[in-house]
């Protein structure tokens, strides 16, 4: 079993390049069931808690969700873990849930990986499948299954999206910036007087709508530490105020602009 446990401070990163170490691996036991309590009691799910079996045979990853409310989230497989980010980084998402539900498909429970809220205050759920193999009689019995999946989503009422491999693979690039950001946007959470960082930030930007992590944290460096800068710079990513593009490398050079519809 993998478990994965993002660095709660930024500050210990002594390095001016992003680091592809900054999530580390564990191999503790027990410890996320313990630390799962809902932070936002109005959500209307609970995650279904993971079975001994599904700790001790699958790939699971734990971290802290700045989004909800630091609650520690666990998913299984990493393409399960990308979609998870995915929600975390998107500024319409305003909380989600994994293994919220099951749906009944064909006399057996299929389980619902996603419950997500959007600031709309739509809720909507998404079920994640692997690529069937490639032959015919399979994808036909995979595409058969999923059109029975959103007859069912429908007849209960619910909004589904059916995720697959592909797709995200796709975003690997992206997939992987989300992952080297949130130690950050964690670290940030526990930042004292993060106002004035994001205050400063946000000054910096006025004047340079288009700028970089590097160039931010020069600016500032004379009163501030770099560490504690870029944690709040990824704050305001996180936020919406701030956008760079996912779709490519994460660097200290990357491009950090004022986004015109900000959310925070």
């Amino acid at each position: 079993m993998s478990r994965l446990c993002t660095h709660s401070g930024a500050r210990s990163r002594a390095s001016f390049v992003w680091r592809k170490s900054v999530v580390q691996p564990i191999n503790t036991v027990g410890e996320g069931r313990a630390a799962n309590p809902l932070a936002d009691n109005a959500v209307p799910f609970q995650p279904r808690p993971l079975t001994l079996a599904e700790e001790k045979r699958l790939d699971l990853y734990y971290y802290h969700s700045p989004k909800n409310g630091e609650r520690l989230v666990s998913v299984v497989e990493p393409c399960r873990l990308a979609i998870a980010l995915d929600l975390e980084f998107d500024v319409d998402v305003t909380s989600y849930v994994e293994r919220p539900r099951a749906l009944l498909v064909d006399e057996r429970e299929v389980e619902l990986c996603f419950w997500i809220r959007r600031r709309s205050a739509a809720e909507t759920f998404v079920v994640f499948r692997r690529q069937a193999k490639p032959s015919v009689p399979a994808l036909r019995a995979e595409e058969k299954l999923c059109s029975k999946l959103l007859d069912a989503a429908n007849a209960a009422g619910l909004s589904l999206t059916i995720r697959k491999p592909a797709s995200i693979l796709a975003s690997r690039i992206a997939n992987a910036t989300r992952l080297e950001l949130l130690p950050y946007v964690q670290a940030a959470a526990r930042l004292e007087g993060i106002d004035v960082f994001l205050s400063a930030i946000l000054a910096h930007m006025g004047s340079n709508p288009k700028s970089s992590f590097q160039t931010i944290e020069r600016s500032l460096c004379g009163p501030f530490d770099w560490r504690d800068v870029r944690s709040a710079t990824c704050s305001l990513i996180h936020r919406g105020v701030l956008g760079i593009d996912f779709s490519e490398k994460l660097k200290t050079s990357s491009a950090v602009y004022l986004k015109d519809d900000r959310h925070a």
